[in-house]
Parts: C-alpha cells; sequence; structure tokens
C-alpha cells in the first residue's frame, strides 16, 4: 500500500512539474506576434500568363487603418518598380498578361489612410509555366458567399457595389483585363446583382486606347488633399516613360497644368493645399524619353473631405452671463516640400502656406522640380516671393542666344559743335556689341558652353536591401557623363558594377549603389558629374523608395 502511494506521490510531482515548465511556453506562443509590414507573402502560378499573390496583414498599424496594398515587381537587385495599388483591404491579388517561362518577384506594402505606407514585405517569386492552374477553391464554410466592389475598367467608368458569387468574384481575378481595377471589396450576405459575364461584358464596352494612361482615379484623404492613382499605357511605341503631366480641369475644355513633369515613371500623385469641400477634377499623359507626350487618360474627380467639427463643450451651470461653448481651434495645415532649381541646387523642407504652395506650382520655371511633398502643421519658413528669388538665382541660362540689345546711352557731348562725338560712340558701340554678340555665338557653339548649360534631372532614395542601405538614382534627363555618389566624401558601390569608379548614367536610366559599411548620422550625399557637383542633400531628408 504505501509502495503505490509512493508511485502516486511521484506521479503527481511529474504532472506539476511539467505545468510548471510548459505553461509559460503555453502563454508565449498564445501572445501573438506584432508585425509592422505585411508577411508570409507567397505567388502562385496559376495559368501560363498570371501569377497570384497572397499575404498577411501587418498587426502593428500604430492606430492607422490600411486603406489599400502597394505591389512592387523586382527589375534587378535593389530595384523595384511600382506595379500598381490593389485597391482594396483583402490580401491576395493577381497580375495577369505575363510572360510564359519567366520568373517574376515582387513585394508588398500596406497603405495607410494619411497616405503613408509600411516598409514592404518578403519577397516572392513564381514562373509562369503552359501547365499552370489555379488551386482548387476551398470549401466554403463561411455563410457569407457573396462579395460586394467596385469595377473600373481602364476607361475610369465605375460600376459601384457588384454583388457577385465568392466563385465568379475568383473566376474575374484570372479573367479580368490587366487593366481593370477592383476597389471597396468585401464579403456580403447581400443578394447578387451580376455575374462574371456581365461584368465582363460591361469591360469590354469600356476599354480604352492601349496608348493612354487608366483608369485614373481620385481619392480624397483629407480635406485640403486628394491622391491620384493610374495604369501606365499598355503602348509606348518603343519609348521609356520619365514621367507623367497632370493636369486640372477649370471647366468644360479649360484645363490648366499643375505639373509638367513629374520626373519619373511612379504612377501616384498627391494634391495638398485644397478647398475644403470642393470637387475637383483631373487627367494625366505620360511623357515619352523623346519628350513627346501621350494622349490624355479618363478624367477623374474627388471631392475633398469636410473639415472636422469642434467637439461642443459641456454647458455650465447657469450663471448670471450664460457662456457659449468655446469652439476648439483647428491646427493650420501649411505645406512642406524639397525644391529644386534648374542648377540642380535642392532647397529641403521648405514650409510654404496652401494659398502660395498653389500659387507657386502655377507660376513656378518648369524646370524646377517640387518633391516630397507632405502636409504639416510646422511654422512657414518661407513664402512665395522668397523662393521665386532663390530659383531666380539658381536657374540656368538657356543656350540659345536671344537678339541682342543694346541700353547703353551715350552720354552728351559737352562741346556742342562737335557732332562727330556722338557719330563715334555709335560707331564704338557697334563695334563692341558685334564683338559681344560673336562671342556669345561661338560659346553656345562650343561643346564647352554646352556642358555650361545642360540641365540635368534625376530624383534619389533611399532604399533597405537584404539588411543594408542603398541609394537608387532615377535620371529622368540627359545623360550624366562620369556619375559618381558619395557618401562624406567617400564613393559608393555600384551594385551592378560592384565598382566605384565613376560610370555613365544615362536618360532614363535607375541605378543603385550600396553606401560604405561605416558612415557617420546623417551624412551628406552628393553626386557628382566628374568634378561638377550637380546636388547636395542629407541622407535623412531623401525620400524612401
Amino acid at each position: 500500500m504505501k509502495f503505490n502511494q509512493f508511485f502516486v506521490l511521484v506521479a503527481v510531482f511529474i504532472v506539476i512539474v511539467g505545468i510548471w515548465v510548459v505553461s509559460p511556453n503555453i502563454a508565449h506562443a498564445m501572445t501573438p506576434t506584432l508585425t509592422i509590414t505585411p508577411t508570409e507573402l507567397t505567388a502562385t502560378a496559376v495559368s501560363p500568363t498570371q501569377i497570384t499573390l497572397s499575404w498577411n496583414a501587418p498587426t502593428q498599424n500604430y492606430g492607422k487603418i490600411i486603406i489599400d496594398y502597394k505591389i512592387e515587381q523586382r527589375l534587378s537587385t535593389g530595384i523595384y518598380k511600382m506595379l500598381q495599388n490593389t485597391g482594396s483591404t483583402i490580401t491576395t491579388y493577381s497580375i495577369t498578361g505575363l510572360t510564359t517561362g519567366t520568373t517574376y518577384t515582387y513585394r508588398v506594402s500596406a497603405v495607410y489612410s494619411d497616405d503613408s505606407s509600411t516598409d514592404p514585405s518578403n519577397a516572392a517569386s513564381a514562373t509562369p509555366t503552359p501547365t499552370s492552374t489555379p488551386p482548387p477553391t476551398p470549401t466554403l464554410t463561411s455563410p457569407i458567399t457573396n462579395v460586394k466592389f467596385d469595377f473600373t475598367p481602364s476607361d475610369g467608368t465605375t460600376l459601384t457595389a457588384v454583388i457577385i458569387t465568392q466563385s465568379d468574384y475568383q473566376q474575374l481575378q484570372y479573367e479580368k483585363n490587366s487593366r481593370s481595377i477592383i476597389s471597396n471589396a468585401i464579403p456580403t450576405t447581400e443578394t447578387i446583382t451580376n455575374d462574371l459575364a456581365g461584368i465582363l461584358t460591361y469591360q469590354n464596352n469600356h476599354l480604352s486606347p492601349a496608348s493612354v494612361p487608366g483608369p485614373l482615379m481620385a481619392t480624397a484623404v483629407s480635406p485640403t488633399q486628394i491622391t491620384l492613382s493610374w495604369l501606365p499605357p499598355l503602348e509606348n511605341y518603343a519609348q521609356k516613360i520619365i514621367g507623367y503631366k497632370i493636369d486640372l480641369k477649370r471647366a468644360p475644355g479649360d484645363y490648366v497644368i499643375i505639373d509638367d513633369n513629374t520626373g519619373n515613371d511612379t504612377t501616384k500623385y498627391s494634391i495638398v493645399g485644397l478647398k475644403t469641400d470642393t470637387t475637383y477634377t483631373y487627367r494625366v499623359a505620360a511623357i515619352y524619353s523623346d519628350h513627346t507626350t501621350s494622349n490624355t487618360s479618363n478624367e477623374a474627380s474627388a471631392i475633398t473631405l469636410q473639415s472636422l467639427q469642434p467637439i461642443p463643450q459641456p454647458i455650465p451651470p447657469p450663471t448670471t452671463t450664460p457662456s457659449q461653448p468655446i469652439p476648439i481651434p483647428q491646427p493650420v495645415m501649411n505645406v512642406k516640400f524639397d525644391f529644386t532649381a534648374s542648377d540642380g541646387t535642392t532647397l529641403t523642407s521648405v514650409i510654404l502656406t496652401q494659398n502660395d504652395y498653389q500659387q507657386f506650382i502655377i507660376i513656378k520655371d518648369p524646370r524646377s522640380i517640387i518633391s516630397n511633398v507632405t502636409e504639416t502643421t510646422n511654422t512657414i519658413n518661407n513664402n512665395l516671393s522668397g523662393l521665386i528669388r532663390y530659383q531666380t538665382i539658381h536657374s540656368t541660362q538657356e543656350t540659345t542666344p536671344t537678339q541682342q540689345t543694346s541700353n547703353y546711352t551715350p552720354p552728351t557731348p559737352n562741346n556742342i559743335n562737335s557732332p562727330n562725338i556722338g557719330l563715334l560712340w555709335g560707331v564704338a558701340t557697334s563695334v563692341i556689341a558685334s564683338g559681344v554678340i560673336g562671342i556669345i555665338t561661338w560659346l553656345v557653339k562650343t561643346k564647352v558652353a554646352k556642358k555650361i548649360a545642360k540641365e540635368y534631372y534625376f530624383t534619389l532614395e533611399k532604399i533597405i536591401e537584404d539588411g543594408t542601405q542603398h541609394i537608387r538614382i532615377r535620371n529622368s534627363g540627359p545623360t550624366i557623363e562620369d556619375c559618381i555618389i558619395l557618401c562624406s566624401g567617400v564613393a559608393c558601390v555600384w551594385t551592378d558594377t560592384k565598382t566605384d569608379k565613376p560610370r555613365h548614367a544615362y536618360e532614363g536610366s535607375i541605378s543603385v549603389v550600396r553606401l560604405p559599411d561605416e558612415f557617420g548620422n546623417n551624412p551628406l550625399i552628393s553626386v557628382k558629374s566628374g568634378k561638377k557637383v550637380l546636388k547636395k542633400t542629407q541622407l535623412d531628408d531623401m525620400a524612401y523608395g
């Protein structure tokens, strides 16, 4: 009996120790891991020309709301191009129109309601083959069997609140045109209003020409900001897209250019400093490397959001003089941006009032570039006249000489009896003016003058690839001869050549350099062409790519 009791005590002791050891691990396993980027991205070839992406949403969003996902396609090591926005919070997306036998690599970033985005997810690759087929559809266990969404074909006309079955929705991902956009998709128990055949028929009746951007979509993201997004044209006539022209519609047939060249092939653009609760209409056109422009996209309109109403204060007890509720003042929103004059010098973190900014984007030199535009409550540090003055000081001169005129007025001769002195002054002025014109003409015809007057258009972005800091240079202007990028005076290494030697950055090219292994806090980044410095900027002031 005592022997059996001993074994019982030993068994109880083992159970208690096991619970003590295992329970912390169980508690740890039950605690969800917070993620700040999309995770577990997978790519699956589902047809000879289509890949479907799937991922998990980030779980730590710092109080922000995810409204969209950004899809990027890898071009080479460290270089990704913006492919498109999904237009919904669904964590799957299909890319169509791919080449059979080609390997494609993608990454995904979450987009928040304030237009900021997370760092990208892991990269995922897939290769469409002649035998690629979609995986079997899982058994539907949820009572929610339908999907409600908006459908926008490439001409920009939107079919809103479409409701189809889940199976039709899955099939639509595979069969839709590559430039048709599905947005605001949510599961629903509402009755279906359409089917797959109906959606595809609507799409085929609303396709735009392959040579124009589209569909253009406009979304209000604040009381003073609208964001535009679009897909590039399919037909580029063997040219590279180096930017987009953005037009604002003021009346039927009346447009004003708000950006004559965005300077990159990014298909997203934000306009800030707008009036509250006001309708704005825009259109875009692609700019090619031969400086021609495509036809314009569809028009897209959005109404800026209404300002938040002040929260009423609690009414105090009645007194001899009733007091009125005190409204809470709204923060004054200014505009912060970087400004690059035509000689390549950059004025960073300029802060203007919204009125000054709106005026400036209309009257600025078309060769000047505005970048990294955000709204801010910080105090203004410049004004319209000051920025125009800076632009004038840092503008390169045109290389083609205009007709020379002389403002010289010969002095009145002291001796009125010597008329030949005036004639002598006139002859001397003509000779001097002719000489000056000859010298200018000779300079313009020389390579020296052309090199002096050359204008460069490029942007710098900082990126992190494989845990290492890199800088990407997008050159939308003429070739930068013997280009080299320096970090605190030390030459960066070109990732494709593995050398730090100067190289040509050709028009329309995108190149990446790796920063030195050790550099100081917020180093100065310099771009040089030979011995000429084209741009200097601090690393922290550069935008993330």
